[in-house]
């Protein structure tokens, strides 16, 4: 007989009367055992006798909305963008990037009688959005950029460079090859750097005098993309792949020897910017994107769009904050709070953004909550594929906001590093059937 037929038998047939009190504590410490304690931050600090004050709250009311962005600033990026989008909500968007060309070494001249052979961008890759072969073009500037100022990426570039190209693409890139060659043409090479700087050595002699006779290039995609689809191309910008190489001979070189080399840089220390259009207006009329806020008065659709390079973020409106003040003192042990993407059967198969940016806005600046500054690892952000939302900590900010007489109960949400990347999503809002879920446990004090 086993033991747990054993315990049954016992069960069944007490010997004694006595037997019975004893088993029912049993049954109810194990019962106890078998309840877990509430999962939240902190649960684990309070005595056993207090578990039966915490209480969860998911009623929470959160609203969504979607804001046009107008500003963005990418100066001194740490990667040059170019390519295009174009899908049914978003519409298109073009990205390319502006920078100045450094000296790799001063007071080097072409020598005697210079001939260039041949001229090339190298640009490193570093990453892409889509697989649309795209091809470039190389413009140089008609007026410097400015050191003392800070450049809108989405402000028109005007007369800022000659449209008439010095280089361009000979074969679509799809980010198959490490580094992007774009062929630089010869006539203009001689004619810009070659000749100047042989008549008149003074342009070599400081980075200074160079950027006053070369003000920088424009590099922006030349292909359009004739249906919807991808290709944007992230170039690594202080690698030392990247720079413009001019091949040439002159009369001191040796019969028969290859190529001489003269490298103009890209270095940490160039001024360069990205810039974004887009055209919403491309976008399938019945799938666009909505902009609702500010709106007067604000209207809630079922879901907000998030789109990178500048063209959209969330309004998120804590609106439930007052109710809760009616509930203080408390103390919050967690505040969760949780967006699920959208699914629909035509929407873009890659309308995800892998990790998303919560803020407030302080004196018209982007500012980090508490809670990423206590402890940026448990703040949250991350897609989750296996639960499918985006999950934040914000127990500290919300627990701020309970302590204010007027508190700002907007928080914002766009894709970290947005400026960089040309992800978008599209997110359940408060309106919708699952909308956004504030999970709140607490213990009233």
């Amino acid at each position: 007989m086993t033991k747990s037929s054993q315990v049954f038998k016992a069960l069944k047939k007490p010997k004694t009367n006595l037997n019975i009190p004893f088993l029912l504590i049993l049954l109810t410490f194990l019962m106890w055992r078998c309840i877990s304690p509430p999962d939240y931050l902190g649960g684990n600090l309070l005595p056993d006798d207090d578990f039966y004050q915490v209480k969860v709250d998911t009623t929470f009311i959160v609203s969504a909305y979607t804001q046009r962005i107008d500003t963005i600033y990418t100066f001194n990026f740490i990667e040059g963008i170019a390519g295009e989008t174009w899908d049914e909500i978003f519409g298109k968007t073009r990205s390319s990037f502006i920078t100045q060309l450094m000296l790799a070494n001063l007071k080097k001249d072409y020598g005697t009688n210079p001939t260039v052979d041949s001229a090339f961008l190298y640009l490193m890759f570093s990453g892409q959005h889509g697989e649309e072969p795209m091809r470039f073009g190389v413009y140089e500037l008609t007026d410097s950029i400015a050191t003392d100022s800070l450049y809108n990426s989405l402000s028109p570039l005007g007369n800022m460079y000659d449209p008439n190209p010095i280089g361009q693409s000979l074969l679509d890139y799809t980010g198959e090859k490490d580094i992007l060659k774009i062929p630089i043409n010869n006539t203009w090479v001689y004619d810009r750097l070659v000749a100047p700087t042989t008549e008149d050595s003074t342009i070599v002699e400081s980075q200074e005098n160079f950027l006053k006779h070369m003000y920088g290039i424009y590099v922006a995609p030349i292909t359009t993309l004739p249906a919807y689809g991808k290709g944007v191309y992230y170039f690594d910008f202080t690698n030392t792949a990247t720079k413009m190489v001019v091949y040439y001979k002159n009369d001191g070189q040796k019969a028969d020897t290859a190529s001489l080399e003269y490298n103009y840089a890209f270095f940490e220390s160039n001024k360069r910017f990205n810039h974004f259009t887009h055209d919403i207006n491309a976008a399938d009329p019945g799938m666009a994107i909505q902009f609702n806020y500010p709106n007067d008065p604000l209207i809630q659709d079922s879901v907000f769009y998030l789109k990178g390079l500048g063209l959209s973020r969330g309004v998120i409106v804590l609106e439930d904050v007052i109710r809760w003040l009616d509930l203080m003192p408390v103390a919050i042990n967690r505040a969760e709070l949780r967006f699920e993407l959208e699914e629909h059967q035509n929407m873009p198969k890659d309308t995800l953004i892998e990790q998303l940016s919560l803020y407030k806005i302080v004196d018209y600046k982007k500012d980090n909550l508490i809670d990423y500054r206590v402890n940026p690892e448990s703040f949250g952000g991350k897609y989750s594929k296996s639960k499918k939302y985006y999950s934040f900590n914000i127990t500290h900010h919300l627990q701020s906001l309970l302590a204010q007489t007027d508190p700002d109960l907007n928080l914002y949400v766009e894709q970290i590093n947005s400026y960089l990347r040309a992800n978008s999503a599209v997110l359940r809002s408060g309106n919708h059937s699952n909308r956004i879920k504030l999970i709140i446990t607490y213990t009233k004090l």
